[in-house]
Parts: C-alpha cells; sequence; structure tokens
C-alpha cells in the first residue's frame, strides 16, 4: 500500500523526447518514401528512354517513337532534380519539425509499360 515503482515514472520531458523521437522517425519513413518513389520513376522512365534508343538507333522508330522520347527526357530531367532536392530536405533549418518538400512531379504515361497494362489486355 502506498509503494510507488519509479521504474514507471515518466517525466513531462521525458514525453516531449518520445515525442520528438517518434515525429523525428515519420519524417525519415516519409522522406525514404519519397526517395523510393523517385528512384523507380527515374529507372522506369530511363529504361523507356533507353529502349526506344535502340529503337532509334536500329532505324526502326518513328517519329511518335521519337516524341516520346523527347517528352520523357524531359519528364526524367524533372524526377532527378527532384531526387537531388530530397538530397537536401535534411539539411534545412526546420528538418525535422517541419520539412519542405519538394513538389513531386507527374508521373508519365508509358503505354509500353507492363505497369499498365491489365490483365485482359495481356
Amino acid at each position: 500500500m502506498g509503494v510507488i515503482d519509479w521504474s514507471q515514472l515518466i517525466t513531462a520531458s521525458m514525453k516531449a523526447e518520445a515525442e520528438v523521437a517518434a515525429h523525428l522517425q515519420a519524417m525519415k519513413t516519409a522522406l525514404a518514401a519519397k526517395n523510393s518513389t523517385a528512384v523507380t520513376q527515374i529507372s522506369r522512365i530511363q529504361d523507356r528512354i533507353d529502349t526506344i534508343g535502340y529503337g532509334i538507333e536500329a532505324g526502326e522508330a518513328t517519329p511518335e517513337d521519337e516524341a516520346e522520347q523527347a517528352a520523357l527526357m524531359l519528364s526524367l530531367k524533372s524526377w532527378k532534380a527532384y531526387k537531388f532536392a530530397l538530397g537536401k530536405v535534411t539539411a534545412q533549418q526546420s528538418w525535422h519539425a517541419s520539412p519542405v518538400w519538394p513538389v513531386e512531379p507527374a508521373i508519365p504515361e508509358i503505354e509500353a509499360s507492363p505497369m499498365s497494362r491489365t490483365v485482359d489486355q495481356v
């Protein structure tokens, strides 16, 4: 009766530290997810650009293929700039309390992408 278990004591400063640590972890997770998305998009765009390049080198690409490649090169540049900007987020003075995230570029439609095919199109 009246026994206090001091090992269970949580002070206000301990609670605040735990909240800061949890928020930091959430921001690290968000940054990792954004980086993963950027890497995936850069890879798929680069793959399509390379594939069209093979057709151009072989002399089999159409003007539409070349136009698609040109548009994708602009998209690739945007995604690479985004990825680069993500690399600077942790250098912000507001990191991790309220990071200013760069604007994610539009995800280009790649008609020939296996990811855009449905089961009935296969």
